[in-house]
């Protein structure tokens, strides 16, 4: 599907001079003021930060409050192939005709003046959200939180956590402490937090900024339990989940944090019911495009895909590769040059896989970074003692990979974006 509207209003948006990114509120609030408030005429809010994970979270969230047969936009960043994939109204993903009017008139109310794509977007969202009923929205933050676009919204019901890593520190800090104090940003007066485990520094700020703000703390482990081996979940109510749909352990306490958080939103909103054993059973089912599943090349090869682009996301997409039946290992890899290669190369170094470089598409209209020559990224592999070389692009790269091995497309979710467009998938 494309989207010749929006790539349109978005060109004209792009070139009116403002940075990709720009982490304040300055702008923001006024111009969606002049657009009537749409940040204001939201349905309940469920506002979601953290470095890894946000995804799966949403997902695993939309699918079981479906199941209750609840209306549930989202609004979810990056897109993989088109700027209609971030906002997904209760019957499904935006029409170009519809969010393109939406960006025109955030054009006309901004009248000229510079203004970050991604925050363009955003106001859009808000728009095409006030305008279609629905019971919850889901709300992923788009880089850090305290200044990020969406912590404009009102209305939040739960704030949620997910684990937080080493990534954008060029924007949000250098080290764990000060990248949870900026996702720490959205916690709100009364509002209760629910967070998955944590390094123990984000642990101290969040607690921190809770207390500060008045939002009860809701953390994994001590507040709630889920036990992968069994499926056992202990919170507020007692579950055994079924086998995520999404590969990999961590998507059971991917799966345990939505969980809570739909019964901390139960307490909370009247529509929303405390969960049940058949909304429970839908983890089973979701997935998300990117997140570790297989796609089916031509000749049927074992190819697996993922947009993790930091260490953090590399160990657990590792641990999970590490699950199946043994079999020689091919990382097809592209990194943005703001993502070192040498920390994500490491957390497969003990499966010693061949590792191949590519260059990374281009992303979203707001992406920062350039790519990362794949010469480098084969110099890094080869300085872990991996076996490494360069390709033109992936496809290239699949060329000279021998079918008996295991693939797996990594690095980058543009790089996978690209792939699963052209490559059928689930």
């Amino acid at each position: 599907m494309k989207t010749p509207l929006t790539d349109a209003v978005l060109a004209r948006i792009g070139a009116l001079g403002a940075a990709r990114i720009a982490l304040d509120l300055d702008r923001l609030p006024g111009l969606l003021d002049r657009l009537g408030a749409p940040h204001r005429r939201l349905p309940p809010v469920v506002h979601v930060a953290g470095t890894n994970g946000k995804g799966s979270v949403v997902a695993y969230l939309h699918d079981m409050l479906r199941a209750q047969g609840l209306t549930v936009q989202r609004y979810v960043s990056p897109y993989l192939v088109r700027p209609t994939e971030q906002v997904l109204l209760a019957d499904g993903e935006v029409d170009d005709a519809v969010y393109a009017a939406a960006l025109e008139r955030v054009e006309v109310a901004n009248a000229g003046a510079p203004l970050p794509v991604f925050e363009a977007m955003t106001a859009a969202a808000f728009i095409c959200f006030a305008d279609d009923p629905a019971d919850v929205l889901l709300l992923e933050c788009g880089m850090g939180g305290r200044l990020d676009s969406t912590n404009v919204a009102e209305g939040i019901a739960v704030s949620v956590v997910t684990p937080v890593a080493l990534d954008h520190m060029a924007f949000l800090g250098p080290d764990i402490a000060s990248i949870a104090a900026e996702k720490a940003g959205i916690f709100r007066p009364g509002v209760p937090v629910v967070a998955n485990p944590q390094d123990s520094d984000a642990i101290q700020v969040m607690r921190q900024h809770a207390a500060a703000s008045g939002a009860p703390f809701l953390l994994a482990a001590w507040d709630w339990t889920v036990e992968p081996k069994t499926g056992a979940y202990r919170g507020q109510g007692q579950f055994t989940m079924p086998q995520p749909g999404m590969a990999g352990e961590h998507q059971w306490f991917n799966a345990g944090l939505a969980l809570r958080a739909l019964e901390v939103l139960a307490d909370r909103v009247d529509r929303v019911a405390p969960p049940d054993d058949r909304q429970v059973a839908v983890i089973a089912d979701t997935h998300v495009p990117a997140r570790l599943h297989r796609v089916a090349g031509a000749d049927e090869r074992e190819i697996w895909v993922d947009g993790g682009h930091n260490q953090h996301a590399a160990l657990a997409v590792a641990s999970a590769m590490r699950q199946l039946p043994s079999r020689p290992l091919v990382l097809i890899v592209g990194l943005l040059d703001n993502r070192p290669a040498a920390p994500f190369l490491a957390a497969f170094s003990d499966m010693r896989p061949r590792v191949i470089g590519v260059p990374v598409p281009s992303g979203p209209v707001y992406a920062v970074g350039q790519a990362t020559a794949p010469a480098r990224i084969a110099a890094a592999a080869k300085d872990l003692d991996l076996a490494g070389s360069a390709a033109s692009d992936w496809r290239q790269a699949l060329a000279m990979v021998d079918r008996r091995h295991r693939v797996l497309i990594t690095g980058s979710l543009y790089l996978v974006g690209e792939v699963l467009d052209n490559l059928p998938h689930p």
